[in-house]
């Protein structure tokens, strides 16, 4: 069976990551290879998020996207771009945590952050030079909350896979050039000439 390579885009909500992703992904696409954007979950939830977000939120939310990822493999999918990823959960449960994580989160958690060591790449896209967020009906619209979960997202990425995540802010990814090189090595050309290289 064909390897299967997995890009995860992941950042506080607004913050650009649906659009890179589907860059990314059609730059794949350009490129020849057989690639999907596996959008988030958290839209399709039953349970409160955001700011209300509970301990089932956080479990359906996590075990969704496995599920997708999972999914998307089955239908012979090789490279999937993860518009979020199985931990992105996490980070807004503690985020709006108002008890001791539970025995279920945390074993949960501590599994999802071995399968998040499988990527093949982690694009931590930051809010800088984007202030504004846009009401959609469902994105949170609160700056501190955003702000909170965006701290949140780099501790917890820079304490577990730190030298596999690549920072890029909204500003810049607006001015970048995406290349694809063999092997679906992600390439993010600045404007300014300054280059992250995979």
């Amino acid at each position: 069976m064909a390897s299967v390579h997995r890009y995860l885009i992941t950042g506080t909500h607004g913050c650009g990551k649906s659009t890179l992703s589907h860059r990314i992904c059609s730059e794949f696409k350009k490129s020849g290879y057989n690639a999907i954007v596996l959008s988030e979950t958290a839209r399709e939830s039953p349970f409160p998020i955001n700011r209300g977000q509970t301990v089932n939120s956080s479990l359906y939310i996590a075990l969704k996207q496995a599920v997708k990822e999972l999914e998307a493999i089955a239908h012979g999918y090789q490279y999937l771009v993860l518009d979020r990823g199985v931990l992105d959960s996490f980070v807004y449960s503690e985020a709006t945590r108002k008890e001791e994580i539970s025995e279920i989160e945390r074993g949960l958690l501590e599994a999802f952050k071995i399968w998040t060591r499988d990527y093949d790449d982690i694009i931590f896209v930051k809010k800088e030079g984007n202030d504004a967020l846009q009401a959609d009906g469902i994105r949170d619209t609160d700056m501190e909350f955003a702000e909170k979960t965006e701290q949140l997202f780099e501790h917890l990425l820079m304490e577990n896979f730190g030298d596999k995540v690549r920072v890029i802010t909204y500003g810049d990814m607006l001015k970048t050039r995406i290349r694809i090189a063999d092997g679906g090595k992600i390439y993010l050309d600045y404007e300014r000439h300054y280059e992250l290289v995979h």
